[in-house]
């Protein structure tokens, strides 16, 4: 029997300069999801106290 060798799989060649992002690996800060959200609610917060008057 032929052992087939598992290989990585490859965009094909007319992928015009499409990138796989999920194997790019950024040097850049990393964020979790919760950590946006409350990022996000924290500005709203803030939003709608200052549209209140409170702040």
């Amino acid at each position: 029997m032929v052992k087939r060798k598992r290989q990585k799989s490859s965009m094909p060649s007319s992928g015009a300069g499409l990138v796989r992002y999920m194997e790019e690996e950024g040097l850049g800060m990393k964020f979790r999801p919760e950590h946006i959200l409350y990022a996000i609610g924290g500005l709203i917060l803030i939003e709608i106290l200052l549209k209140a008057g409170f702040i």
